[in-house]
């Protein structure tokens, strides 16, 4: 087994982690959904573009890649350790 990050953690502190990191992810998801929504109703309306909604939406996005690769790599260790 490779003693990476994660490597050294117990199997139920990584399915912790892993549930942690769906919920985090399932929150910027809609805080996402939400800000571009927003968005679209301004411009429709005729509000004009807001650039305070455009940056939390860059940020959350910005937030998720390291969340949703993190995700993946506890995903690819708790695979590894049940081949072993």
């Amino acid at each position: 087994m490779e003693k990476g990050k994660f490597g050294n953690l117990t199997t139920n502190q990584l399915q912790k982690r892993k549930k942690y990191a769906f919920i985090l992810l399932v929150i910027l998801i809609a805080a996402v959904v939400l800000d571009v929504s927003a968005l679209i109703y301004l411009l429709v309306i005729g509000k004009g573009f807001n650039n305070a909604l455009f940056a939390t939406t860059a940020a959350c996005m910005v937030i998720f890649i390291p969340i949703y690769m993190g995700k993946k790599k506890i995903e690819g260790e708790l695979k590894n350790r049940e081949n072993n």
